[in-house]
């Protein structure tokens, strides 16, 4: 089962991370069978990788990348993180009617990992439970893309669990996931807050239309 590992660049990150980056896929026992980047200037890449050349657009540009690869699977990363030589080793190995696979990463020496248990009762939760990472069958994407909201990982996940999705919870950690003070997730944001809640509250009570906006349009 084929993988397309998936980085946006923003801000100086490829000045400062983008050479490690390279290093790291270097390194996997087992690589990707496609690494695609978005960035809004042409890059010194690898020949066989894939680069994406768009005005940085957050989330639209993710969605770009994923729905790019010719890859059965997709794996939205950050390209500051240190990965384990074993990181993909196995990690698609899953039944046929598996959707999602959520792999933990490690974070300041301890697991980071999504929380099975959490992840039922997403829709009923103030915080979101799944922590570490993902890859997705690129179908998903185009049904649940990434919408343009503070948090779109958590909203994705409401989706998910919404339209009844199957997840397997597998693999060793990736990595160390690393967290800085310019990354887009390390603050909190009110306005983030106001809009998990109420998509939280739209989807107890609807089915809404797939897309990128938000609110969501509902399915009546």
């Amino acid at each position: 089962m084929s993988i397309a590992v998936c980085v946006v660049v923003w801000g100086d990150f490829w000045d400062r991370f983008g050479g490690q980056f390279i290093e790291q896929m270097k390194k996997l026992n087992t690589e990707p069978d496609e690494v695609i980047v978005s960035s809004p200037m042409p890059l010194n890449l690898p020949k066989h990788w894939v680069e994406i050349l768009q005005p940085h657009q957050k989330w639209d540009s993710w969605n770009d990348t994923m729905l790019t690869a010719r890859s059965e699977w997709v794996m939205p990363v950050g390209m500051d993180d240190i990965w384990y030589p074993d990181a993909l080793d196995g990690l698609t190995d899953v039944e046929d009617d598996i959707d999602v696979i959520c792999n933990p990463w490690m974070q300041n020496g301890q697991l980071w990992a999504a929380d099975p248990i959490g992840f039922e009762n997403i829709l009923h939760s103030s915080h979101n439970p799944m922590l570490g990472g993902a890859l997705f069958r690129k179908s998903i994407i185009h049904t649940i893309p990434y919408r343009r909201v503070v948090w779109n990982d958590w909203i994705q996940w409401m989706e998910i669990r919404k339209l009844g999705y199957k997840i397997a919870f597998k693999g060793n950690p990736c990595g160390d996931h690393i967290r800085r003070e310019d990354s887009y997730s390390i603050r909190g944001d009110a306005n983030g807050e106001l809009e998990c809640e109420q998509m939280r509250a739209i989807l107890r009570q609807h089915n809404v239309v797939p897309g990128i906006e938000f609110p969501p349009q509902i399915l009546k």
